[in-house]
């Protein structure tokens, strides 16, 4: 191999823009790593989105996807009894969908399979319900040079042909601080990924999921979004949207690890601490700090306890919204 096929002067490097699929969460040209505990529902909604390529149906934001292609690839359901009744009853364009109907492994030899699917059907999002199911048993996944050589493979085939990437796996079990430490396997799957998104439970509603950004090293990180999987008189239940919340993938993380989250304590303690009346901002980052809340997510809590921030002459006090 000569020296220029492996390394370029960045002059002859085309600048090109970022595009999304859904801003900021899911790029196109990149694998978007979706993790989060079994049985949340992390499938339905990949389904859901998938869904709404195949119409160009309507983002929970308000952007609209460009219709088009998908492959979903999962060794989790099955086509026929799981995957096409839950995507019909959510609406989807079923002749935009196609799924694995085979045993397939990210080796050499399932990536020439890969590639002729891709070459051929040309999908704009590509779904891999789990990851891990694929990856060759060659791959050492404790070992950072070989999971990260295997993404690496899958990461060139999908920016040649350019869909959209989303790749589940699940958390493991109990609290870690950070969800970015939490996933299965190497930090390095989603140190090499350029964004992730986390599934959980809401901490203040059991019906409700929260969808929060754990990363994006491509742009701001974006607000969470909750919804809920509704049952249907027939057929399979469908998601609905039901707005945005401030509560971080940190927050959800961090859930049973002392029966409640850190934002969730937040609240309470500003609700609580502020009932008595207004509070300069330093001694209630004091009085947070002893209670284990930090300073960012107090400041997230601040809108949903109905407290407010006003400057009295050189410092600012806290207080809790009248009426």
């Amino acid at each position: 191999m000569k020296s220029a096929d492996t390394f370029r002067t960045l002059d002859d490097i085309e600048a090109k823009d970022i595009d999304w699929l859904w801003e900021p969460l899911i790029p196109y040209e990149k694998t978007t790593i979706l993790e989060g505990d079994p049985e949340l529902g992390k499938s339905y909604l990949c389904m859901h989105i998938s869904a709404l390529v195949t119409t160009g149906g309507k983002l929970p934001d308000g952007s609209k996807i460009e219709k088009g292609n998908v492959l979903y690839i999962s060794s989790e359901d099955d086509a026929a009894d799981t995957i096409r009744p839950r995507m019909e009853q959510m609406g989807a364009d079923l002749k935009r969908v196609r799924v694995l109907d085979d045993f397939l492994i990210f080796d050499d030899k399932g990536l020439r399979r890969l590639r002729t699917e891709m070459e051929k059907n040309r999908p704009d999002l590509v779904v891999i319900d789990t990851l891990y199911s694929f990856l060759s048993g060659k791959v050492d996944m404790g070992k950072p040079t070989s999971i990260r050589a295997a993404l690496h493979q899958l990461d060139k085939l999908f920016k040649e042909y350019g869909p959209a990437v989303i790749a589940i796996r699940h958390w493991t079990k109990g609290g870690k601080g950070k969800a970015i430490y939490r996933g299965v396997g190497s930090i390095d799957v989603i140190g090499v990924a350029r964004t992730a998104l986390a599934v959980a439970k809401h901490p203040e509603d059991e019906k409700l999921r929260i969808l929060a950004q754990v990363k994006n090293n491509i742009g701001a990180k974006a607000q969470g979004f909750v919804y809920e999987i509704v049952p249907q008189d027939k057929g399979m239940p469908i998601i609905e949207w039901r707005g945005t919340t401030n509560y971080s993938a940190d927050d959800l993380e961090q859930q049973g690890s002392d029966g409640q989250d850190e934002f969730s304590r937040a609240k309470e303690f500003l609700q609580k601490v502020l009932a008595a009346g207004p509070m300069p901002s330093a001694d209630l980052f004091d009085r947070a700090a002893e209670a284990g809340i930090s300073r960012p997510t107090l400041n997230r809590a601040k809108s949903e306890a109905g407290a407010k921030s006003e400057k009295k002459g050189k410092g600012w006090m806290w207080m809790l919204n009248q009426g």
